[in-house]
């Protein structure tokens, strides 16, 4: 008979045949159940010190050469990019940009490269103080910030760069738009809003836009609001056509103003307008060049409209009698023509006629929106990419890392002559790791806001809503060096995670940083 121990150690034809795998389980062997026992302590140990065992691999397939290595130049970039941004806030510097401006008039002649450099530099000094806040804070508290709040704004071409260079951080910093109101800033944009109302909409342009953004954040801050347009002045900003480059910034001040105006928001035709903007089916909006940004947003404010259904139906009642009112004791008959319209003289509307029309179209948007309140009175406070909108950025980016990891570390190790089995081992391996470090700073950078407020609460400080408030510089500097270490770390630990995190696509069509004032909340 064969003895046990002189069978060879793994499977074999022979084995398999004298003793099956069942009746081996069952021997009590000696020889047999050591060695097995320190097999798996062995495999055990392994899986432990993958690590260890990576740097230690003699493996000679191009796998370790083609893994991606660790990134210190994006980094080193983005501090550079700040400290750039921190010497150009000093005195005096952007005001000089900003006095040599050059425009080109001309449409039939190439740009030169001086007004070139003119038509950029404000966009990115605008974008850099959006990224740094405490540039921002630093730019406010100098005299250059006032020139433009002031003296620049009174000029067509400087006030087209100021409103370039403010627009960027006041989109994101509620105190930077505090100093904004502080320094009158508001009238002159109120102004320039009220010229581009006489002009046809296919005029308006991004100075505009750049106008809208600014009366959109202020009527946000409560101590401003008063200083903001009205509800009719932000609805005007959603026409029935289609919608403009300025609609997301209307559906904002909508949002913060309608609750304090409700019969305003009813006679200007609001409800019906954001009705308008959040029809079609989910991430394909009806209206013409609306996007999904607006789709979202005017769904979250309607659910806003309906949470309060009842208050705006009883002002929607009192309103239609009183109009109808108005409107029947008008008559249908045609009014009187002047003796300067019968003879050609004056050929537009009277004042009683242009009266009647206009009574007569806002008890059709009054009727129209109790319509619509009925119709959508289910409808929930929150929508899903409200209520899940951590969840699904964090998901939109895990799968975007995968991807562009996969691929780029794919086509690295095809530039190496890798083989093909290895080039899809690297591409798996790296995918996972960009998958992992991208959901990992999207994760972060969504719960910051969170995290920022208990650490300032361990340490005695409130967040700044004022850059007048003692320490407020020191303060956002240490948040800002937080932000890139931040950043500096897990690009370091995970390669290829910043394009995929820049260019998250439901953080760049979705609104993810906009709050909407609810009763709930209230």
């Amino acid at each position: 008979m064969i003895p046990i121990a002189l069978l060879p150690t793994r499977w074999s034809p022979c084995r398999n045949l004298l003793f099956p795998p069942a009746r081996e389980v069952t021997m009590a062997s000696p020889f047999l159940l050591p060695r097995a026992a320190a097999s798996r302590l062995a495999t055990r140990w392994r899986g432990a010190s993958a690590l260890t065992r990576r740097l230690a691999s003699t493996r000679t397939d191009g796998f370790h050469e083609a893994l991606p290595r660790r990134d210190l130049l994006a980094p080193a970039l983005v501090a550079a990019a700040y400290g750039f941004s921190w010497a150009m806030a000093d005195e005096g510097k952007l005001r000089a940009l900003a006095e040599e401006v050059e425009v080109n008039t001309d449409p039939n002649a190439w740009p030169t490269p001086k007004q070139i450099f003119h038509h950029l530099w404000p966009f990115f000094a605008g974008t850099f103080g959006m990224m740094f806040e405490s540039a921002a804070c630093k730019f406010a508290k100098t005299s250059d910030f006032q020139w433009m709040c002031k003296e620049a704004m009174q000029e067509d071409a400087k006030a087209v760069t100021a409103l370039c260079l403010l627009t960027a951080p006041a989109e994101h910093s509620p105190a930077f738009v505090k100093a904004l109101c502080d320094a009158g800033v508001l009238p002159r944009i109120k102004e320039i809003i009220a010229i581009y109302k006489t002009l046809p909409r296919d005029q308006h342009d991004d100075l505009l836009v750049n106008a809208t953004v600014l009366t959109a954040k202020a009527a946000a801050l409560p101590s401003a609001r008063a200083e903001s347009l009205d509800v009719a002045g932000f609805v005007w900003m959603l026409p029935a056509d289609k919608a403009y480059l300025y609609c997301p910034y209307g559906l904002e001040g909508v949002a913060h103003t309608w609750s304090d105006d409700m019969k305003g928001l009813l006679l200007s035709g609001g409800v019906t307008r954001v009705a308008e903007l959040m029809e079609g089916m989910p991430l394909r909006p009806k209206k013409a060049e609306s996007t999904i940004a607006n789709q979202e947003l005017a769904k979250r404010l309607f659910g806003r409209f309906v949470e309060r259904k009842d208050e705006l139906l009883t002002v929607a009642a009192q309103l239609e009698a009183a109009l109808a009112r108005e409107v029947s004791a008008a008559g249908s008959a045609p009014q009187r023509q002047t003796v300067w319209q019968r003879t050609g003289v004056k050929r537009g509307e009277s004042e009683l006629e242009m009266s009647h029309r206009v009574r007569t179209e806002q008890l059709q948007e009054v009727r129209k929106s109790m319509q619509l309140l009925e119709q959508h009175s289910t409808m929930g406070l929150k929508s899903d990419l409200e209520k899940y909108s951590t969840y699904i950025h964090v998901a939109s980016a895990t799968i975007v890392g995968f991807i562009y990891g996969a691929a780029r570390s794919y086509l690295r190790g095809y530039m190496q002559d890798v083989t093909p089995s290895v080039l899809r081992e690297l591409a798996m391996h790296v995918g996972r790791r960009t998958a992992l470090g991208a959901a990992l700073l999207v994760g972060l950078f969504e719960t910051a806001p969170r995290i920022k407020k208990e650490v300032l609460a361990q340490l005695g400080r409130e967040p700044i809503t004022d850059y007048s408030t003692p320490g407020a510089l020191e303060q956002l500097v240490g948040i800002d060096m937080a932000y890139i270490a931040t950043i500096a770390v897990l690009n370091f630990a995970f390669p290829y995670i910043l394009v995929p995190v820049a260019f998250n696509p439901t953080q760049l069509f979705v609104p993810y940083d906009i709050e909407l004032p609810s009763k709930g909340a209230q």
